[in-house]
């Protein structure tokens, strides 16, 4: 089995482009992970995840060394293997769970100028959708001092103190800044605060049966709002990951224990909601002094391009960026449309291609002519799926049929991990 091992490793290794000495430490600590000593086998997987880069592109070349677990390699090493690659793909993945942070002086400056200076700083786009919403879109000014805050907590202070809030439903890769509604509270004292994430309690409604007395029970409504960059692609709450307690200490139960609470986040939302029934709590309960929870959120990690070139050539391209490997399976003209067929390759524990494929859909695909200006595409379908893979055919309308002279490109998330949100909301009143 071990000698196997050994030619399975030498055919599979991959190439990487990283340092040769690191290159032949790594081949060094694989062939360590079939040793016959538990404990070498320990340290060299820890080895290997110390060494593991955080640039992203160091990070793709060591990738690429380890190779993929196969059904001929022992299984501890398969197991380690997989084991090793799903840490680093989530550690490379919870970069993007970090909140941005935004600073702004204290001077007046219009709003315009305020919304363009978070995209630069941030990543994440805010319009100005007033107009669109019949709204009058007066210049306003903004004073307001933030000095390396997180996201969330300080958009809120800048469009409280703008007399602003957002629309988070807007359908594009932005959230929509339209005036507050009339009589609204404050945002900055009504939230809770995790990383990318806004958790904010928007309603409580309590239900007594008149009937059927044992008919009753209450709810929460909770909005999970993120920042655009993120693109989530679903969210979970576990009943059995809440803690709920009344202003008179005593706990307040969720119906069901044994339910989970889930979501598929739609394109183009930055926000959704969920409610959560609990037991009817006694009338001399005036707030819920604590609401406390972990949700389970499926996110992308970060974006990887992948470029393809020789589109003429008809021939099977593949590349791979951490966890994922684009095939290009096939080029060709299909009456007045040109057709580019490839397939997705989705590794590691969480693909999202089980149940939510809708973050595909969602990948940045276009061909670039030679003067880099950018050929959308017309449409597409899906032409195959698993569980871990998933293929697709872009149709392209070219202005002339030199495919050969365009350079197709795709964007996709280099890993899909799942990660906790902790959060904790307190003094939300009762009807």
């Amino acid at each position: 089995m071990r000698t196997r091992f050994f030619i399975l490793f030498f055919i599979f290794l991959g190439t990487g482009s990283l340092p040769a000495a690191e290159a032949d430490r790594v081949e060094t600590l694989l062939r360590q992970l079939n040793d016959d000593q538990a404990t070498r086998r320990d340290e060299a997987e820890q080895e290997l995840l110390r060494l593991a880069p955080s640039d992203p592109g160091e990070c793709d070349a060591f990738l690429r060394l380890l190779p993929k677990p196969l059904d001929g390699m022992p299984a501890e090493v398969r197991l380690r293997l997989s084991r090793v690659r799903s840490q680093i793909e989530k550690s490379q993945a919870n970069e993007a769970l970090v909140a941005s942070r935004i600073t702004l002086s204290d001077q007046e400056i219009d709003l315009a100028e305020v919304l363009e200076q978070i995209e630069k700083q941030t990543g994440n786009r805010l319009v100005d959708y007033r107009e669109a919403f019949g709204q009058e879109a007066e210049p306003r000014k903004v004073s307001i001092k933030i000095e390396d805050e997180p996201f969330w907590p300080a958009i809120d202070k800048i469009l409280d103190a703008a007399g602003m809030g957002l629309y988070p439903f807007s359908g594009e890769e932005s959230l929509a800044v339209i005036h507050h509604e009339e009589g609204s509270a404050p945002r900055s004292e009504r939230a809770s605060y995790a990383g990318p994430f806004r958790i904010e309690a928007i309603a409580v409604v309590a239900r007594r049966g008149l009937r059927a007395p044992d008919q009753q029970g209450a709810s929460v409504e909770l909005e999970f709002s993120w920042e655009p960059r993120l693109r989530p692609i679903a969210l979970s709450q576990p009943a059995d990951a809440l803690e709920i307690v009344g202003d008179d200490g005593s706990p307040i139960a969720v119906r069901n224990l044994d339910a989970s609470f889930d979501v598929e986040i739609q394109q183009g939302s930055h926000a959704t909601e969920l409610t959560i029934p609990l037991m009817l709590p006694p009338r001399s309960v005036t707030k819920i002094a604590r609401f406390q929870g972990t949700l389970s959120a499926l996110v992308p990690g970060r974006m990887a391009e992948f470029r393809f070139t020789g589109l003429d050539k008809q021939q099977t391209a593949e590349q791979q960026r951490g966890g994922v490997t684009v095939v290009l399976s096939g080029v060709r003209k299909n009456q007045a449309l040109w057709e580019v067929h490839m397939r997705l390759q989705v590794e590691g524990e969480e693909t999202g291609l089980e149940s939510h494929r809708g973050w595909v859909f969602q990948n940045l695909t276009y061909l670039l002519n030679k003067q880099g200006e950018i050929i959308d595409h017309a449409g597409f379908e899906t032409t195959m799926q698993t569980e871990s893979e998933i293929g697709l055919a872009y149709f392209f309308e070219l202005p002339d049929d030199e495919i050969g002279d365009y350079t197709w490109m795709y964007h996709t998330p280099a890993a899909i991990v799942r990660v906790p949100v902790e959060y904790e909301l307190k003094e939300i009143p009762l009807p």
